[in-house]
């Protein structure tokens, strides 16, 4: 098992961001990022070059290399965009046991890829199925039913894929649905329900888009602005 973040270059990540994530992980777990770009250095991981050309296309589709034939190992992956807030050894010492997506936080109904439970034995079968018609699926993801990389892999594997946030009640969270306050700088008017703190038992918060983690202020975080701070002197 190793735990598998995803930089393509060009959008709105840099490496202090790969950096940054990679600092807020339990210890004694390989780490690997797959990246297009050469000469990343990151103490703690491994770079494992991405194999296609995704600049073309949204950022988010160069997650498909997760299920590249050559990666063997089970994967836990995490978008750049993530606060860990808690211990998530359990999870990755007791994962789940098939693959699991995030139910989407706005539309539950739906799955999300902010988080992926990847065994290797479904690896096969997500990579042959992209690689059928690359260009049909990106074209045909930009609904809110089929959205991105997110919305091939639940047409691919089903409604009914299991989620993180039914395994591990409360662990998983989003910022704009579960933490900030309605009618509060960020918040969503349809989907915000939360009171500006922390839930008790989260774990892990995914901010899912703007803002970034590094574009907040929260009294939680104080180790990102630290962290970017230096980063910028």
């Amino acid at each position: 098992m190793k735990i598998a973040l995803v930089f393509r270059s060009g959008g709105d990540y840099n490496a202090s961001d790969v950096q940054w994530l990679v600092n807020q992980l339990p210890k004694g777990y390989e780490i690997i990022c797959l990246t297009d770009l050469k000469r990343l250095h990151v103490p703690g991981v491994k770079v494992v070059p991405l194999i296609k050309q995704w600049q073309k296309c949204r950022g988010w589709w160069a997650k498909i290399e997760l299920f590249r034939p050559d990666i063997t190992d089970d994967l836990f992956y995490l978008d750049l965009d993530t606060v860990i807030a808690g211990d998530i050894r359990p999870i990755l010492e007791n994962p789940p046991t098939s693959f699991t997506m995030l139910r989407d936080f706005y539309h539950p109904q739906y799955r999300g890829s902010g988080a992926l439970w990847i065994p290797n034995s479904v690896k096969a079968h997500i990579w042959s199925s992209f690689w059928q018609d690359p260009e049909g699926w990106i074209s045909r993801c930009v609904t809110t039913e089929c959205w991105g990389d997110q919305g091939f892999l639940r047409k691919v594997m089903g409604d009914d894929t299991p989620a993180f946030q039914d395994l591990y009640p409360g662990w998983f969270v989003s910022y704009k649905a579960d933490v900030v306050e309605p009618g509060s700088k960020y918040a969503s008017a349809r989907y915000s329900r939360g009171n500006g703190a922390l839930p008790k038992d989260c774990r892990i918060i995914f901010f899912h888009g703007k803002p970034r983690p590094r574009e907040v202020s929260e009294d939680w975080l104080p180790l990102i602005s630290s962290f970017f701070e230096q980063k910028s002197e």
